[in-house]
Parts: C-alpha cells; sequence; structure tokens
C-alpha cells in the first residue's frame, strides 16, 4: 500500500511539475487577449459610439501583458488576425480604440500590418 502511495504522489508531482512548465509565468496569451477584448465587440460592431470602461481595461490589459518586443509581435499577430476573422468589424473603430483608452499599444490596429517591423 506504501509503495502504491508513493507512486502516485511522484506521478502528481511530475504531472504538476509539466503543466507548470508548459504554462507560462508571464507573457502575452492570444486567447487571453481575445476572451477580455470580447467586451469591446458591440462598440467595434454595431453603431454604439462609446465605448465601455471594460473594454479600456481589457485594452490596458492586453497591451500591459506584452512588455517586450516579441510579445508585442506576438500580441500585432494575434490582434491582426482577430481582425481578419471578426465579422462587420468597424474598421475606423478599431483603430481609433486605443486612442480613445488613451492606451499606447505600439502599432496601429488593423487587418493590414506587417506585424514583422
Amino acid at each position: 500500500m506504501k509503495r502504491v502511495s508513493t507512486s502516485v504522489f511522484c506521478l502528481a508531482i511530475v504531472l504538476l511539475l509539466t503543466v507548470a512548465a508548459m504554462k507560462p509565468v508571464n507573457g502575452f496569451s492570444c486567447v487571453q487577449a481575445k476572451l477580455s477584448l470580447l467586451t469591446c465587440l458591440p462598440f467595434l460592431t454595431t453603431n454604439q459610439e462609446s465605448l465601455s470602461s471594460a473594454c479600456c481595461n481589457a485594452v490596458r490589459n492586453v497591451r500591459a501583458s506584452a512588455p517586450t518586443k516579441s510579445e508585442l509581435r506576438e500580441a500585432c499577430d494575434c490582434l491582426k488576425s482577430t481582425a481578419n476573422e471578426t465579422p462587420n468589424l468597424n474598421k475606423d473603430k478599431v483603430v481609433q480604440l486605443p486612442k480613445l483608452c488613451n492606451v499606447d499599444v505600439g502599432f496601429p490596429i488593423s487587418k493590414d500590418i506587417d506585424c514583422s517591423t
């Protein structure tokens, strides 16, 4: 019985270490960015004229999650692909979004941006 519980304990430790190694401690997550920016969709896809504070908080959080150049490039690629996948997206509102939220995202958000530069 002791041998089985020791084996189970060791297996649990190995699994925990594997999961911890796979999950970034800090860093940009495209999935997380997309989920947080869902609060901006009513403004970006309809005639809604004002932004919600939740949307601007999401924009700030996305920018804060990409402090390095490589993470910023990853954020750019993520937002570009998201813009291309989102139907009825008002491209003028997309371009205005960071400015309206007083956030410098480090690049212009558009469907056409070259994120490698």
